[in-house]
């Protein structure tokens, strides 16, 4: 694997974690703030949002990554700058006539939802989406470069200030009414991208990559490879704005009461969503680093693209099956120590709902990885159709299974093994690279993880610290397991390390002298 793949991927991943950290360490207090109904409100509005977001830019920074590659393989940098200026005029605009159809809508949308204390939530999207697509734009441009550290830093800033300001204010707004509290929260996040743009720019004209622009790149290009790699990538999205459409009403259909539906969606989205969404941090990153990398090569006619990406499959099984596996094992303590205020029967749910959905979290990991295998082949139509055939499936689902007493919430994590099944089976069915990666490579792992999940099952049972003693043992104990029932792979990984490490001195030497 290249270095600059295995170097952007850590500092993605570094990235992704803290912001993640931040990201659930915001849900705790400001669950406190709102209440288990307030921050059922706050994920309703989110994933409208979020839909809204991935649908007008969500394939910005793919494409992006891709053709800037390409033009570097080319030597073709006077088209950068005209891409940069076709993506930012895409963005703005899409974004103001998204945000405005919300603000506009805002009324009969949250009517919809059962959620009139969401209007004024809804109104901020007009500002929210077109930051959105600028921030987009400028990571697109620095990923093409193989660049990631813009991207990783200028994500720890929007979530650093979401984090401060989005308390502050939803601790300001909510004395007076629990709408004005969801309304501050949503402040918070319209200033973490704001600051996050003032970043990006400042290092933008400091370290410029343009040229002058000479060359124009087609915008019917750009905008035959965004548009429909944006409906494909807000398909996600938009199933959970679905869900929060309709989750609450098909529960209260199978005899659940409309404020328990309502934390039970909270439940589902805010707090196992974001637990879950943990191990998906390296399936992005590794996704993200990869696909410039694939491109430039691919453009260069070079035969390192599938070596590079076997061993990045290898890397991300070896490595997300333990922390998927793992955050199934500690998440009782977990909760009960982050969430407190959650009874016994919330409790229960949300461990239950993090068994399965850990299922979920894996297949969509491998989607992750395997699409951006299309992307760098340009198969953005193909892309669109799988996820929009999953998506459909996804929301039948939902739909039926939620309003079955017996499944209830789960419904909608199952929907969830439902889509990204039918998206990864349709990317195996489409690649047509060359993928080499031994069976033992993916069975070790995979034993080791299930090793691993008996001896925490064990120690759990028979010793009760306190919660944090608790976890921090579990993380320690499930580490030293899954590495030692798993050495061979890793003396596999650093003997082959330090051998090119060695090969690339020789090669050094030998053409000093």
């Amino acid at each position: 694997m290249k270095k600059s793949v295995v170097k952007g991927s850590f500092v993605l991943i570094v990235s992704g974690l803290v912001c993640k950290l931040l990201g659930a360490l915001f849900r705790l207090p400001l669950t406190n703030i709102l209440g288990i109904e307030g921050i059922g409100i706050f994920q309703m509005v989110m994933a409208v949002y979020s839909f809204a977001l991935v649908f007008t830019s969500g394939g910005i920074s793919s494409v992006l990554s891709k053709y800037v590659s390409q033009a570097r393989a080319r030597s073709d940098y006077a088209k950068v700058s005209s891409l940069f200026k076709t993506a930012l005029s895409y963005a703005i605009l899409l974004g103001i006539i998204a945000g405005g159809i919300l603000f506009v809508l805002a009324v009969p949308i949250s009517k919809a939802q059962g959620i009139a204390q969401a209007i004024d939530s809804y109104r901020i999207m007009i500002l929210l989406i077109p930051f959105g697509g600028v921030v987009a734009t400028m990571r697109g441009i620095f990923q093409g470069y193989e660049n990631m550290t813009p991207t990783a830093v200028s994500q720890i800033i929007e979530q650093s200030f979401k984090f401060a300001l989005g308390l502050f204010f939803a601790q300001m707004f909510s004395s007076s009414s629990l709408k004005s509290g969801v309304l501050g929260a949503f402040l918070g996040v319209c200033s973490g991208e704001v600051i996050a743009i003032g970043y990006l720019a400042i290092y933008m004209k400091i370290k410029s990559h343009f040229a002058s622009e000479k060359q124009k790149f087609s915008s019917s290009t750009f905008i035959k490879a965004v548009v429909p790699l944006s409906i494909g990538a807000s398909v996600l999205p938009l199933s959970s704005a679905v869900d929060s459409f309709i989750v609450v009403s098909r529960l209260k259909m199978a005899g659940i009461e409309q404020t328990v539906a309502t934390s039970l969606f909270g439940v589902q989205a805010g707090i196992v969503g974001a637990i879950l969404n943990f191990p998906l941090i390296l399936s992005t990153s590794l996704s993200v680093a990869i696909l410039p990398s694939i491109s430039y090569l691919d453009a260069k006619l070079s035969q390192d693209a599938e070596r590079s990406i076997s061993q990045a499959l290898k890397i991300l099984w070896f490595v997300l099956l333990p922390l998927s596996v793992g955050i199934a094992c500690i998440c009782k303590p977990l909760y009960a120590l982050v969430y407190p205020s959650l009874d016994s029967h919330m409790l229960s749910v949300a461990v239950n709902l993090t068994y399965l959905g850990v299922i979920s979290t894996i297949i969509t990991a491998l989607t992750q990885f395997f699409v951006t295998l299309l992307q760098a082949k340009g198969e953005w139509t193909y892309i669109m159709v799988s996820y929009f055939l999953g998506g459909i499936v996804k929301v039948v689902c939902v739909a039926i299974l939620c309003a079955v007493p017996s499944v209830n919430i789960f419904g909608v994590t199952l929907g969830n093994i439902a889509l990204s099944s039918i998206v990864c089976i349709l990317a195996l069915i489409k690649n047509k690279r060359k993928i080499s990666v031994h069976v033992f490579d993916l069975a070790l792992p995979l034993l080791s993880s299930f090793a691993m999940a008996l001896v925490l099952n064990l120690f759990n049972m028979h010793f009760q610290l306190s919660l944090l003693l608790q976890i921090v043992f579990s993380v320690l104990l499930g580490a030293l397991v899954y590495l030692f029932f798993t050495l061979p792979i890793l003396a596999g990984i650093f003997k082959e390390f330090f051998a090119k490490k060695i090969e690339g001195g020789k090669n050094e030497q030998n053409s000093t002298n």
